[in-house]
């Protein structure tokens, strides 16, 4: 277990798998006491173990995040058992791609509800205790798609600037009080990441692409600045993607 995140408590959302995975992992291995929150209760558990023998706390609750319940039950759960947050990374997301033509207003509904209202509702819940504190840290796991948009991504770019705009917006009201926001803006990650909704395992692209540790990485970059710096944004691409 390492000292710079000693003491702190995490939240990171869509953490079952993939960058959600590795940056629960990452956090821990850095000190910090991690609640994981996803839609499976399974692979949580899994994860929690692991946390456990590293030497920090792990608490795992399922949760639909897109739902104000849940996310009042994240709340309470994570309260109960740490009594504060200091640390929110915003990473439940999914996405479908394809031209506009494709998608319909259930797929609209999906991205938009899983990107940015799960962003907005964990985000209302656990910033008044930060703001309260005067110090705590609000990650986005955004995308370079919500920062340049791009073919066949209309309805996943829509929902990763209007993360990226939230973000911002949301620096302007908690700087001054002593609360960090961080972007990550990401390009291509190997992970199971739309997988049957616009990538296949068989891409041979996949391989090229950057791995969920380094996203992880930026993560732990954004939250361990000294006390006067803030990273607003982060981006990443792999080699193989232009920018």
């Amino acid at each position: 277990m390492g000292e710079l995140l000693k003491g702190k408590v995490a939240i990171v959302t869509g953490a079952s798998r993939g960058i959600g995975e590795a940056t629960a992992l990452t956090l821990g291995q850095a000190g910090a006491h991690v609640v994981a929150t996803a839609r499976t209760a399974q692979e949580l558990d899994a994860l929690v173990e692991r946390l456990d023998r590293s030497g920090v706390q792990g608490l795992a609750v399922a949760a639909d995040l897109t739902r104000e319940e849940d996310v009042g039950r994240l709340k309470t759960a994570a309260l109960d058992r740490f009594g504060q947050v200091d640390i929110l990374v915003n990473n439940a997301g999914v996405g479908k791609y394809g031209p506009l033509s494709s998608l319909t207003a259930a797929d609209y509904d999906w991205m938009m509800n899983t990107n940015m209202r799960s962003s907005f509702l964990c985000t209302s819940a656990f910033l008044p205790g930060m703001l309260e504190r005067n110090e705590g840290w609000i990650v986005f796991v955004a995308s370079v798609a919500g920062l340049k948009g791009l073919p066949h991504e209309t309805v996943y770019c829509a929902s990763k600037f209007a993360q990226v705009g939230f973000a911002q917006a949301l620096d302007y009201e908690t700087r001054e009080r002593g609360v960090k926001v961080s972007v990550v803006a990401p390009g291509g990650v190997h992970t199971d990441f739309a997988i049957g909704t616009g990538r296949t395992k068989d891409d041979p692209h996949l391989t090229e692409m950057m791995d969920a540790q380094d996203v992880a990485e930026a993560v732990l970059f954004a939250v361990t600045q000294p006390e006067k710096v803030r990273v607003f944004l982060i981006g990443l691409r792999p080699m193989s993607e232009p920018l």
